[in-house]
């Protein structure tokens, strides 16, 4: 027998295409996934499933997924859908956004934003954005491993959803993006200069997505870091995975806050978040043109260190 591995490696599309086959293939599937998302027993008939369905304005949707129910409305999911790539800033929000602008439209008459991506990836203070629902690979592959005696299509299908666990496991090898890491580089010698006592982290290898920068002071408590979010305009300080414990947070730290800063949540996180102005083009433009928005942030960051030692 040949020694080679049936997949050598499985991309987000190969997943995007196994979902976007089963919901036009198995009324089984449809049933299953609608009522996972929706928390009760509510497909009634299939109307369509489409692949990277785009809004010129509010980005893309990985999958959409949309149904009749059993109230005779129409029912529409969408997906993201992650291995181990970074989210794009405030990406859970355009998500709901574009659900609105399709309810508007009257594609569908109700909605629902849904992350699938691996428990580790879920589990993971990367994954900060928020989502009506999340849906792990694990659980997915469970469906399939529950139905492979039927038909060995499922075996395989479990295998597909496997290696993308296993792909997460190993990590995500992105492309450097020179012109972005150079703007981080001098990023990080102004805030040394300017604001050295903040604990911006050291510069390092950038891809062309990793637009975030952190920091990480010793006030804070532990898994927690503050993010500044260039290209969306944010100034964020994330408590990872402390979504159970947002009423303390906010009532711990909101009468320190000033300029506009609020608790929310972040997926399974709670984050205190400022707005700034964007950073918008820091692949083609130099720091230098940005130092007065890389100062008002810094400020920002500096309140919220702030915050914290006063509460």
């Amino acid at each position: 027998m040949l020694n080679f591995k049936c997949l050598q490696s499985v991309a987000e599309r190969d997943i995007d295409m196994l979902l976007v086959e089963e919901f036009e293939s198995s009324v089984q599937f449809r049933e299953w996934f609608a009522s996972r998302v929706y928390g009760q027993p509510t497909y009634k008939d299939q109307i369509g499933a489409w692949h990277s369905v785009s809004d010129p304005v509010l980005g893309e949707s990985d999958v959409l997924f949309l149904f009749s129910n059993e109230a005779d409305g129409k029912s529409a999911v969408l997906i993201e859908n992650k291995i181990d790539a970074p989210p794009q800033p405030n990406q859970g929000a355009r998500y709901r956004k574009r659900g609105f602008v399709g309810q508007e439209q009257g594609l569908w008459d109700e909605f629902r934003t849904c992350v699938v991506a691996p428990e580790k990836y879920l589990n993971s203070a990367m994954h900060t954005e928020q989502y009506d629902e999340e849906i792990s690979y694990e659980e997915i592959m469970a469906y399939f491993l529950s139905r492979r005696t039927v038909d060995c299509r499922f075996k395989h299908k479990a295998l597909v959803i496997q290696e993308g666990i296993e792909q997460n496991r190993r990590g995500y090898q992105p492309k450097v993006d020179l012109k972005l890491t150079e703007f981080t580089k001098d990023y990080f010698r102004f805030c040394a200069k300017h604001f050295p006592d903040i604990g911006m982290e050291n510069p390092r290898s950038r891809p062309s997505q990793s637009t975030w920068v952190s920091f990480k002071p010793t006030c804070l408590p532990k898994n927690s870091y503050i993010a500044h979010q260039t290209t969306a305009g944010f100034v964020k300080l994330f408590f990872s995975g402390a979504a159970e414990r947002f009423d303390e947070i906010k009532e711990m730290y909101t009468p320190h806050l000033k300029n506009g800063a609020e608790v929310v949540l972040a997926g399974k996180s709670v984050a205190i978040e400022v707005e700034v102005p964007q950073i918008d083009d820091l692949w083609n433009r130099p720091f230098s043109d940005y130092k007065d928005s890389a100062t008002k942030a810094l400020e920002r960051v500096t309140d919220l260190i702030n915050a914290i030692q006063k509460a």
